[in-house]
Formats: structure tokens, C-alpha cells, sequence
């Protein structure tokens, strides 16, 4: 982690902003259409990573299973109740707009490579004020594929005309870690979010228990 970096790429959920609040809500409302029980954010949390489709399934899958053979009709009764609703409860993890902000004066290139899908994402950094940071988002449905595929982290750095030596991952998941190495990035996670692994056996570079810990690590 000891040469300089052109670009910092960061996962969105459990990374720069701490949206299980939000997303626990509507996956409750969804179940509850199915007369399905609530889960408890402790449970709904590390269900979260992997695309929104899996979560929709995670959850099902924790009160019974789907009910029926497609996740597509409940993925978007999911989206309908999450989408309109998925500021209300989320906010950045604290650090988070002074470290983006000396990152930026120091030069690098920020961008987001996350698994949820692009409309509500670019929704979320718009209503937390965060949009303007970043040159390059690429949401879920909008990469060749889903971390850990390292074909995501991929088509950021394609967007960004960055080279992998040149850039650093942060992220909070083994998803993350695995599309990093897998594009020969270094990568950073966060010992918070919403890790289904404990941080310290996630196999990144390092592990940094505070955001603002990013300024040194990423920028010197």
C-alpha cells in the first residue's frame, strides 16, 4: 500500500454509508406482503452484497422460501418499497465527506463499483450530497458482472482509463476483496459494515477501524 494511487474505488452499502436501516424496512414490507414475520436487521445485514435479487431471495429463504419459482415479481415489489424510501434512515458512515474531500484535493479520481442497482444508487448519492465526488459509478445492472466477478471492478477501471496498479479498492465484504485481487487491485476493508466474515479473515491489504484512516492510507 506504499505506492501513490491515481484512483480509489469504493463499494457503497457498509462502505460509505451505513443503508441497513433502510433496506431492513423494505425488505420487512416485501415479506409482509407474503404474510412472511420481520426479520431483525442483525439478519437482513449480511444478506447484503450480493445484488438486490439476493437479498430478495436471502430473506424468502429465512421465512420459508419464495413464493414462487421466479425472484423477479418480488424483487420489485422489493424495489418499490425501497427505492422511493432509501434515504430516509441512511446516512454516511462518519468520515465519510471529509475523507472523499481530501481525497479529492489530493488528486485521485474516485468511483463506485457496487452491486446495487445504478438508479438507486445515483438516487442515494444525490439526496446524501455525495454524487459530486465521483467520475465513474457502476452500479449492479450496469457491469458485465456482480462482485466478485472481477469483470465489475474492471469496467470501472476501463471508465476511468486507469490501469490497476494505479488504483485501491475499499470495501467491507469478501465480494469486495475477491473482485480486487481477482483485477490485481489492492483493497482496503472496513472492520465495520456488513461483512458475513469477520474483516481480519477477509484476505485484503489491510483492514482500518476508521474512515478518515483512508487519508493516510490511500493518499499519504
Amino acid at each position: 500500500m506504499n505506492r501513490v494511487r491515481r484512483a480509489a474505488i469504493f463499494d457503497l452499502d457498509g462502505t460509505l454509508i451505513h443503508s441497513l436501516p433502510d433496506l431492513t424496512v423494505a425488505v420487512n414490507k416485501t415479506l409482509a406482503d407474503w404474510d412472511r414475520a420481520a426479520l431483525p436487521d442483525t439478519e437482513v445485514g449480511p444478506m447484503v452484497g450480493d445484488g438486490a435479487g439476493t437479498l430478495v431471495t436471502r430473506a424468502f429463504n429465512a421465512r420459508g422460501g419464495l413464493p414462487g419459482p421466479d425472484v423477479g415479481p418480488y424483487l420489485q415489489r422489493f424495489l418499490d418499497h425501497y427505492e422511493p424510501h432509501a434515504t430516509d434512515l441512511t446516512k454516511p458512515w462518519p468520515g465519510v465527506i471529509e475523507t472523499l474531500e481530501y481525497l479529492r484535493s489530493k488528486g485521485l479520481i474516485l468511483a463506485i463499483c457496487t452491486n446495487k442497482p445504478t438508479k438507486a444508487t445515483h438516487d442515494i448519492l444525490s439526496a446524501l450530497g455525495l454524487d459530486h465526488f465521483f467520475a465513474v459509478v457502476v452500479g449492479g445492472d450496469d457491469a458485465p458482472a456482480l462482485k466478485p466477478n472481477p469483470a465489475h471492478i474492471n469496467a470501472v477501471l476501463d471508465r476511468l482509463g486507469i490501469n490497476h496498479e494505479d488504483a485501491v479498492m475499499v470495501g467491507d465484504s469478501i465480494n469486495d476483496v475477491l473482485a480486487a485481487k481477482g483485477a490485481k487491485v489492492p483493497v482496503v476493508v472496513l472492520s465495520f459494515g456488513y461483512s458475513r466474515v469477520p474483516p481480519n479473515e477477509l484476505g485484503a491489504d489491510l483492514v482500518v477501524d476508521d474512515f478518515t484512516m483512508l487519508k493516510r492510507v490511500i493518499a499519504g
